[in-house]
């Protein structure tokens, strides 16, 4: 993995199969080195189960291989250890700490938080919509024509794909439930945390649906989901 940065390294981790991200997470439980013996004993697994999807993973430069001293006269064993964050969940910790940090940093450096925590939040939103290749739709002109209905799937792909977790709404067809937030503590719903996931929800429904998508964010106090509704402006426009 030398020279590799972090996008390589997580793109190698999202790769994986699901034996290979066990096994990784695994040994990236353990602050030393650890031996196959013991990593079939606490998966319950035999070694040679154990031994295939690990040599994979010291391959992909995922984890280090090392001799370590023998126990007595017999022979020494290899010892293996991660060389990732905490094995598959690498990339949540890693957003998790940079959500946390920029939080602290807003609050630290800005007279209005959440003003400049919405503003970061539609950076947000403009960059995944140019990461995707989503074109802009803010000069269309509101149109009876448009159905946003049938824009819900893409929305929700597009949502879930950058971490929203984003599931249809049970009676609203163009609403969608969020039963995740890369920026929010399901746990603590700071309000500087809250308005980056409404800046980059706003902007991300303004520049997709133009003028003809009004767009609406619920979300209870003691409930993590949260709850975006879109709603068509051109009736007023066409009248």
């Amino acid at each position: 993995m030398s020279g590799q940065g972090i996008g390589e390294i997580l793109t190698t981790i999202a790769s994986l199969t699901p034996a290979q991200q066990s096994v990784l997470k695994k040994v990236s439980l353990h602050a030393g080195p650890v031996t196959i013996t013991d990593l079939a004993r606490e998966s319950k697994l035999h070694v040679n189960t154990i031994r295939e999807p690990l040599n994979v993973l010291v391959s992909l430069g995922l984890v280090e291989r090392e001799k370590l001293p023998a126990a007595g006269r017999g022979r020494p064993y290899w010892g293996y250890t991660s060389r990732t964050l905490s094995g598959p969940n690498s990339p949540a910790d890693l957003l998790r700490h940079l959500s946390r940090s920029t939080i602290r940093w807003i609050r630290d450096t800005s007279d209005d938080p959440v003003a400049a925590a919405r503003s970061l939040g539609e950076h947000l939103g403009d960059d995944a919509l140019a990461m995707a290749n989503v074109p802009d739709h803010t000069e269309h002109s509101p149109s009876d024509k448009f159905s946003l209905a049938d824009h819900m799937t893409k929305i929700r792909v597009f949502l879930t794909a950058f971490g929203f977790s984003a599931e249809p709404h049970p009676t609203n067809p163009t609403a969608l439930i969020l039963r995740a937030c890369p920026f929010v503590d399901p746990n603590d719903t700071d309000p500087v945390a809250m308005a980056i996931q409404q800046g980059m929800l706003y902007r991300v429904i303004e520049r997709t649906g133009g003028n003809s998508v009004h767009v609406t964010l619920h979300h209870e106090e003691d409930s993590a989901p949260c709850e975006l509704v879109l709603t068509p402006n051109f009736t007023n426009a066409a009248s």
